[in-house]
């Protein structure tokens, strides 16, 4: 039900008890003729004070103090009027128990205080008699401290609420930082396994195809093919490493950076494909990060060639610029878009971006071949976690 819809309906039952301590108390007053013409001429302006002070109550949401002077005032008056029989402090007990529910504790205090000196004012006064101001007295604080003691409830439950939110935040930002690591793995794993084996696979096609006169290349293939997989098993032991309980997460002996793609792009090209590394700008260091996903975009995307390009040649510029690093690798082959498993292939390169708040795209060539083009920002990036 609606709070205006409530605090109204309180006000009608307080003004309607209020009536009727009213007329019971009348009703056995012993009274002489000059008193019953005095109660007769009272009677009506006590009943208008009485009504205006409890149906105040229904805006003690909004405006606690003013329906607590206005209460304060309209029951002061009533009973230094003379009017019989005195009223209890309903209204103004009320007022008091919404401003210590709704308002500061210093404000509850004060407005009990400034209440509770306008009685002992009255008293003193003889408006009011000591029975009544002990009754108004301890109706203010009770109510004051009843108000109080919701609001510190509220603050309570209000608090426990928040520490089971904070746990549940704890709870998804727990979890979804596991998925990211599970991701990161996931990439990692399949440029490892993708890229040497693609390259095992097409470094042992050469030596099957070499003659007997061709030893020489022959060694020479069976050697790049053994550092590719030593390499491989390097870079497989640094990963998995971080998986076993107790190690915490470090950062590799010897991490992939742009120093070692021009190792890369000679291990590409012993396999038979031709790959031409262009630099564009001014080069600079740069982020571990961002190297890092350098690498493994150029890696995965030569490894695309190799699986479906055919018979072609690759190019890879990487171009600096003030804020960006773009990079292209595009190849003239016949092969169309790679397809792969969700989080792999095209997906992990496109993901490897993202996380450093760039982008990345790729299709085919409007002259034939396939193209991959990723611009990675050098500034502002705190935002964005490390894929490392």
């Amino acid at each position: 039900m609606n709070r205006a819809v409530l605090d109204g309906l309180l006000a009608l039952l307080v003004t309607c008890l209020a009536l009727a301590s009213l007329v019971g108390s009348a009703a056995h007053l012993q009274l002489t003729r000059a008193a019953v013409t005095r109660l007769h001429t009272a009677d009506a302006l006590g009943v208008a004070l009485l009504v205006l002070g409890t149906l105040s109550i229904g805006r003690r949401r909004d405006v606690p103090v003013l329906v607590l002077g206005v209460a304060a005032m309209v029951f002061l008056g009533y009973d230094a009027l003379g009017h019989a029989p005195p009223l209890l402090p309903f209204a103004p007990a009320i007022a008091l128990y919404t401003i210590a529910v709704t308002r500061t504790p210093l404000a509850a205090v004060s407005a009990t205080t400034v209440t509770a000196v306008v009685a002992a004012f009255a008293a003193h006064r003889d408006l009011l008699t000591r029975e009544q101001f002990l009754v108004d007295v301890l109706s203010m604080v009770a109510a004051t401290l009843l108000g109080y003691g919701v609001q510190l409830h509220g603050r309570v439950a209000s608090l426990k609420q928040r520490a089971v939110q904070l746990v549940r935040e704890h709870t998804d930002e727990t979890r979804l930082a596991v998925e990211q690591e599970q991701a990161r793995i996931a990439r990692e794993l399949h440029d490892i396994v993708a890229h040497s084996v693609s390259l095992i696979i097409a470094q042992a096609s050469v030596a099957r195809r070499t003659t007997d006169t061709e030893l020489e290349q022959a060694r020479q293939v069976l050697g790049s093919i053994e550092r590719t997989g030593r390499e491989a098993l390097t870079e497989m032991r640094g990963l998995l490493g971080v998986l076993q309980p107790g190690r915490d997460r470090a950062e590799p002996e010897s991490p992939l950076g742009l120093d070692r793609l021009p190792a890369l792009i000679t291990q590409v090209q012993q396999t038979g494909l031709p790959v031409q590394l262009l630099v564009h700008g001014h080069p600079r260091p740069l982020p571990s990060e961002i190297e890092l996903t350098v690498y493994r975009i150029v890696q995965e995307a030569l490894t695309n060639t190799l699986k479906h390009a055919g018979v072609a040649r690759a190019t890879v510029v990487l171009s600096h610029h003030p804020g960006t690093l773009e990079l292209r690798i595009w190849d003239d082959g016949h092969g169309g878009a790679p397809t792969s498993a969700p989080g792999n292939g095209l997906a992990g390169m496109q993901q490897r971006a993202a996380l450093l708040g760039g982008e990345l795209t790729a299709g085919p060539r409007p002259g034939g071949g396939f193209q991959v083009v990723a611009t990675l920002p050098l500034e502002d990036r705190q935002r964005c976690p490390s894929p490392s």
